[in-house]
């Protein structure tokens, strides 16, 4: 089982959102972390998502997969100047979370909050003894992999963009500046 401790939020997670972070993991090749995060689209947004009031999502974020150049725009971004704090992994986490180099690998939505989160450490179970199956799906519409989003490279799926048979991703390879030669 895979325990999740308190990254960041609200004491009243359940009116404002939070995050909860796993042990550190390791696939043999890096260091990971699950991020689980609740959001009350209401609280959110103002209206439900399809009926439901919240959307609980599971990321895998990899401080040693990001490389630094990431990790420094993802402190820069969140205002992490001090040197001391740039060495805590949870910290490293939640900046990169926070940044969006991370790759979501579940999420679903509903109006029960427990039966959600319960739902999702299921799920982490799968995700940690499956990574590299998740991390192979495209997970955006000019499919970039959940290897390069992990690594914060959005390149590689624009170059690979350029190429495809479907126009809308020529298009956003286009709009993106690459051009297939």
């Amino acid at each position: 089982m895979i325990k999740f401790k308190f990254l960041t939020g609200d004491c009243n997670w359940r009116q404002y959102g939070a995050k909860w972070v796993s042990q550190k993991l390791n696939n043999g090749e890096f260091d990971y972390w699950i991020v689980l995060e609740l959001i009350n689209w209401l609280d959110a947004t103002g209206e439900l998502n399809n009926g439901n009031k919240y959307v609980v999502c599971l990321s895998v974020v990899s401080p040693d997969q990001a490389g630094a150049k990431n990790l420094e725009s993802a402190f820069s971004c969140c205002g992490i100047e001090d040197d001391e704090n740039k060495v805590n992994d949870l910290i490293k986490v939640e900046a990169l979370h926070s940044y969006g180099v991370h790759t979501q690998v579940w999420s679903e939505s509903g109006n029960n909050a427990n039966k959600l989160i319960k739902e999702a450490k299921n799920q982490s179970i799968c995700v940690n003894g499956l990574l590299g199956f998740y991390l192979d799906k495209n997970v955006n519409r000019i499919g970039m992999t959940g290897w390069e989003s992990l690594k914060g490279d959005l390149d590689s799926a624009l170059k690979r963009a350029a190429f495809s048979p479907d126009p809308g991703n020529r298009l956003c390879a286009k709009i993106s500046g690459y051009v297939a030669a």
